[in-house]
């Protein structure tokens, strides 16, 4: 065959390569054949294999499904969303190269997702490695943001962020965690918007939206399942082959508490009521499941699954431990296990008190720190003319006591009200037995007009755990934790703890609203005789303390819920929630027992200074 010939059936060849759809593999077969994890991925490095999460088969397949557009995934945690996201990465990068985007709530997630996972997906998986690496000159242009291959790209972007929205068109989507999106990404609308909006240049587009459900009527990823086929996994029953959906009102329990273990855990069918262990469901998972559409849809498909259904990192015994501990801190860890563990959505119910009734649940204490009681926190509130204090007790499952109501009034410019702040939380308080209790952390509002006196005033104090607090809340539906780290950026280089007061605030909403004595509820003192101070647990207070209330708003359209004053001053509400923000910054352990009747309890005893400079870092 002639030189020239040979050039020309060679070109034929690539042209042909260039034009022909690739072959018709699915995200299964490709991942099985080519996906590597890694060390840093999965505790079981090594070749992918499907049968280890065979639930994910069907909705990593649903991907290349030439009349399906949309995936919709909304699921519990430990069930490897991750790396079904990774694993149609990896297919479109490998196999069908497409401009892809993968959008993160933030840009903070984003960059560790861009260097924790993907890096590792293309560094190992030997396919996707060789077409990153080599040619410096061809990724010159690549970021942790932004990395490009032979016939396309990725973009990894963050809600919060509209710049990294603005990519050029794009076919392939996925979205994570979309129930923490930001409301707006800057002043530019939606975010989910805008990246689906990249997408319609491609008629053979694919958007997988994925997300752990949050509150009922507020969530993205409830509208989204809502238009969709709303498939569930069924499971066989050992006994009688009934096809069902695993529930948690159908799981009974043996728990041991003296031990804190699971010893036993059944499921019941719903058919025949026979009882089975884990093991008994979920033998022969492959076939003895199957997922079931309750609706048709044309280009949707939506797939619900609970972390009960998880075959590797997650056990019933597991998940009854996670119930067992959220009853005992109250209602906001229980929110937490509804929305992470069983993929439900949390019904909110409405949020506002009225203050008459939690004045009438006054009691009278035995002595100034009631019985229940492990440890006592201080929170201190900043006004132009006086601060504010609240000294509250902390029992078994958040439980709490108010103990004492002071003020100090003065002009803050002046040095004797921080003398008289100084005194006062150097105080000690006792119970009936005589056990001496201390604040085990102070936190004094840094917010409003004396900023840089708080820092000053914290900073030489920290040895006796006071510390500086600034309260952060982005008003637009985006949560903030309630703790959400700490700054030394400051003058003095104090320590500075940054407090979500909305998370915060529904935390103490959620406390109020429950009946005296139960787990993670309020109590509060009548007037002492042994209590000389004229700052009691008056109305005043429990205004304060009520005088917000949750309301939903609306921005670019979309709803969130956000906390309003009802009345002029809630410095009560604000203490309650710096208490909150104190007590989890120590991590209690509640089952400590007390030290003998005339003791000193934990955190009474004054700490030694600490030779390095930030003495916090166990916050």
């Amino acid at each position: 065959m002639k030189p020239s010939k040979r050039r020309t059936l060679g070109l034929i060849k690539q042209v042909v390569g260039l034009v022909a759809p690739p072959d018709p593999i699915t995200v299964t077969e490709w991942a099985e054949e080519n996906r590597v994890l890694s060390a840093e991925d999965s505790a079981e490095k090594g070749p992918w294999r499907t049968d280890r999460v065979p639930y994910m088969r069907t909705i990593m397949d649903a991907t290349t499904d030439p009349n399906i557009d949309t995936i919709v995934m909304m699921a519990g945690s430990q069930l490897g969303k991750t790396a079904f996201q990774l694993n149609v990465i990896g297919y479109y990068t490998g196999h069908d190269p497409s401009p892809i985007m993968m959008v993160q709530p933030d840009l903070g997630v984003a960059k560790d997702f861009s260097n924790d996972r993907l890096g590792p997906l293309y560094r190992d998986s030997p396919q996707l490695a060789k077409l990153f690496g080599k040619s410096k000159s061809r990724n010159s242009r690549d970021t942790i943001y932004y990395k490009s291959f032979k016939g396309g790209r990725i973009n990894i972007a963050g809600s919060n962020a509209p710049a990294s929205l603005a990519s050029k068109p794009i076919r392939i989507l996925l979205a994570d965690e979309i129930d923490r999106f930001a409301i707006s990404a800057g002043n530019e609308g939606s975010p989910l918007d805008l990246a689906i909006k990249r997408t319609t240049t491609f008629y053979n587009r694919r958007m997988v939206f994925v997300s752990t459900p949050t509150i009922k009527g507020k969530s993205e990823i409830e509208k989204l399942y809502e238009d969709s086929t709303q498939e569930k996994l069924h499971f066989m029953c050992p006994s009688c082959d009934h096809l069902q959906t695993l529930q948690w009102n159908r799981i009974k329990y043996t728990y041991d508490e003296e031990t804190s273990q699971c010893t036993e855990v059944t499921h019941a069918c719903e058919e025949c009521g026979a009882m089975h262990e884990e093991h008994e469901w979920k033998r022969d998972y492959a076939n003895r499941t199957k997922w079931i559409a309750s609706k048709k849809h044309a280009t949707t498909r939506g797939f619900h699954l609970s972390a009960l259904a998880a075959t590797i990192n997650y056990t019933w015994k597991m998940a009854v431990k996670e119930w067992i501990a959220a009853n005992k801190k109250g209602k906001q860890a229980i929110k937490v296990f509804i929305n992470t563990v069983l993929a439900e959505l949390w019904e909110e119910e409405g949020q506002k008190l009225e203050h008459e009734i939690l004045m009438n649940r006054r009691e009278m204490y035995q002595a100034r720190v009631p019985e229940g009681v492990r440890y006592i926190t201080a929170a201190v509130d900043t006004q132009d003319t006086r601060f504010e204090i609240d000294v509250v007790g902390w029992g078994k499952g958040y439980s709490s006591w108010r103990i004492q109501r002071h003020v100090i009034v003065g002009d803050l410019n002046q040095q004797q009200p921080w003398q008289e702040l100084d005194e006062f939380l150097s105080r000690t308080w006792k119970d009936a037995a005589g056990r001496t209790f201390r604040p085990v952390r102070t936190l004094i509002d840094s917010g409003g007009h004396f900023t840089l006196k708080v820092y000053k005033f914290c900073k030489p104090r920290q040895a006796r755990n006071i510390y500086a607090l600034k309260g952060e809340e982005k008003g637009d539906g985006q949560e903030t934790p309630l703790l959400n780290g700490i700054s030394t950026n400051n003058v003095p280089k104090a320590t500075v703890v940054r407090v979500g007061v909305s998370e915060g605030k529904s935390i103490i909403f959620s406390s109020l609203s429950l009946e005296p004595g139960k787990p993670g509820s309020c109590r509060f003192p009548l007037p002492h005789p042994d209590n000389p101070d004229p700052f009691v647990y008056d109305e005043e207070y429990f205004q304060q303390l009520t005088a917000e209330q949750l309301v939903t708003r609306y921005k670019e359209g979309k709803p969130y819920m956000a906390w309003v004053q009802t009345r002029a001053r809630n410095e009560a509400l604000d203490l309650a929630v710096y208490n909150r923000a104190a007590i989890e910054m120590i991590n209690p352990n509640f089952d400590l027992p007390l030290p003998e009747p005339g003791g000193v309890a934990t955190g009474a005893k004054r700490p030694k200074r600490s030779k390095k400079k930030n003495v916090a870092s166990s916050i």
